[in-house]
């Protein structure tokens, strides 16, 4: 099994990271950002936690794409969390971190969770979810003029101590949901099931491709407007690598950051500083923005700054702006 699409860190857990940095400890917001920031970080560890078990797959003729974001036909976009592709067959994989008993109700189509660790609640059903997905997929495939493939829908439940639960007349359902131990039978199941060929070798290249081209990257959230919180609170300043303040002072001669506090020295400690301007504040950013938000000596130190950095530049003289992005890479 080859990764044509690598799962990158959700751009949202940065944010929220970066949100908790910039904001006064005892901000009313706190404790809700840190909520969403534990559920997102779970969600992504059991996601990264089944590249173990992708590991044993040694099939050269099957495909991962992860974070998957196609425009379907009723011009919506839908996202796949990891998607399968072969030539006999492709499979839509939804992953869910969740420990305790997950029951499926097959009269209600609701699911619930239960465990000592968490108050019972409902959660969203997933296998509805993956049956949009799927029919959002076909009439991708169809719209691009690709053979109609079969289609398998498979939930997995990356905590292997996941308890799941149903009544006997809904064993037919939950062949679609999976713990991730059982994966890799579970996709050798498929295989057999669907041994037929609708693609040639170079048609699923073709249409691997395809899809990795067609993705469209999910637009940043606007994490302050989520939350409600002013532009204003927002802490400026380069954080001390140590001592975890926004204490650095440019040294003008020696071209170095200084912590007054911890006497620690960094070169290049400006680069998170900008890195949280932009997931936080705007990707543009002016020479006195970047003055007054890294807190340099003067507006030359700021120009100097960010002029070694490879950003692409819009306008010209006083109207000139920087195009920051995440990450920042050094100069």
């Amino acid at each position: 099994m080859i990764v044509l699409k690598e799962r990158k860190r959700p751009v949202r857990i940065a944010q929220l990271e970066a949100l908790l940095r910039r904001i006064p400890n005892q901000h009313e917001k706190v404790p809700n950002i840190k909520k969403e920031l534990v559920r997102r970080r779970v969600g992504y560890q059991g996601e990264q936690s089944l590249n173990y078990y992708f590991s044993f797959m040694n099939d050269p003729q099957m495909f991962l794409l992860h974070d998957l974001r196609l425009l379907g036909s009723n011009r919506s976009y839908f996202q796949i969390d990891t998607l399968l592709v072969s030539k006999s067959f492709i499979a839509i994989l939804e992953v869910k971190n969740y420990s305790g008993s997950i029951y499926f109700d097959p009269d209600t189509y609701q699911v619930y969770r239960t465990s000592t660790t968490h108050d019972d609640e409902i959660l969203t059903n997933p296998l509805l979810q993956i049956q949009t997905q799927k029919l959002l997929l076909r009439d991708w495939l169809t719209a691009n003029n690709w053979p109609l493939l079969p289609i398998a829908k498979l939930v997995v439940f990356s905590d292997p101590s996941t308890k799941i639960v149903s009544t006997p007349n809904n064993l037919q359902m939950l062949k679609q949901v999976v713990t991730a131990p059982a994966l890799l039978s579970k996709v050798e199941s498929l295989q057999s099931t669907f041994s037929k060929d609708y693609l040639t070798d170079s048609g699923l290249d073709k249409l691997t491709q395809q899809l990795i081209h067609m993705h469209v990257p999910p637009p940043s959230s606007d994490v302050l407007h989520d939350f409600r919180i002013s532009a204003t609170t927002i802490i400026s300043g380069v954080y001390c690598p140590s001592c975890q303040r926004p204490t650095l002072m440019r040294g003008v001669v020696v071209g170095k950051w200084f912590c007054p506090d911890c006497l620690i020295s960094s070169k290049h400690a400006h680069l998170s500083a900008l890195e949280d301007y932009f997931l936080l504040l705007n990707q543009r950013v002016s020479t006195s923005e970047i003055h007054a938000f890294l807190q340099t000596s003067n507006r030359q130190q700021a120009y100097d700054l960010v002029n070694k950095l490879s950003l692409l530049r819009v306008g010209e003289f006083r109207a000139r702006r920087y195009e920051l992005m995440y990450p920042l890479s050094m100069p």
